[in-house]
């Protein structure tokens, strides 16, 4: 599977940029990610199975340079899945987001619109996704992936890799330092290993962030306790 990310500042540090490169890393190795350069006809990146636009608003819609490429794309991508997310204040991203969606609704494109067009707000200078923009980043994610064609045990892999980088986060954050765990059971909200035990009712920045995410991944993919911790473990193994 082969999915182009379109950005509308394509800057090294740009906020599409920062914002795209954290749903490439939901996406891992199970699809590959391209990023467009604007001076790249979309018909030289071959056959794609989705186009991912991530954009701020200008003069009240999509920036100009942006909007300008999709009119010319527009023919080469023909029945290409698309979807759009905004990012900054949140009503301009969604004034940009919706241009982008009228723009293939009026021109026979395929865009992803059975969610709720996701447009995350800058709260400051500094580019972050709290808890929930992340669980809703996710979850555009899985949706997206499966509108290119992933079928569900594939997109499985998205979400149960998610929640063993979630966990060993919380080990790094909870346990001891200097243990490196190589055995480990979940009792209820603690997590007991040999090198300690890491207790998750604890209000940490940790616990706030990733525990909402770990119990909703949890049950929307029926992760089973003997496989998340064979994983974890492997992890731990590997990259501790």
């Amino acid at each position: 599977m082969k999915i182009l990310f379109l950005l509308g500042d394509n800057a090294k540090n740009s906020v599409e940029r920062l914002l795209a490169a954290e749903a490439q890393k939901l996406i891992g190795k199970d699809a590959e990610v391209l990023w467009h350069t604007p001076a790249t006809p979309i018909g030289q990146y071959g056959e794609l199975d989705g186009v991912w636009i991530f954009t701020h608003e200008e003069d009240g819609g999509c920036p100009q340079e942006l909007f300008a490429y999709l009119e010319e794309s527009i023919g080469a991508l023909g029945d290409v899945p698309a979807v759009a997310t905004g990012i900054g204040g949140k009503e301009g991203a969604m004034n940009a987001v919706t241009e982008i969606i009228e723009f293939f609704s009026e021109h026979g494109g395929r865009y992803l619109e059975d969610s709720e067009p996701l447009c995350i707000p800058l709260r400051s200078a500094k580019f972050d996704l709290d808890s929930d923009e992340r669980l809703d980043l996710f979850f555009l994610v899985d949706e997206f992936v499966k509108y290119c064609g992933m079928d569900d045990s594939e997109s499985r892999k998205i979400g149960f890799q998610k929640v063993v980088e979630d966990y060993f986060v919380l080990l790094k954050a909870l346990l001891p330092e200097g243990g490196k765990p190589a055995s480990l059971a979940f009792d209820g909200k603690t997590v007991r290993t040999d090198a300690g035990d890491a207790d998750l009712s604890l209000d940490t920045p940790e616990t706030r962030e990733l525990i909402p995410e770990i119990e909703s991944l949890t049950e929307d993919y029926e992760i089973e306790e003997d496989e998340l911790k064979e994983a974890l473990l492997e992890k731990i193994s590997k990259e501790w």
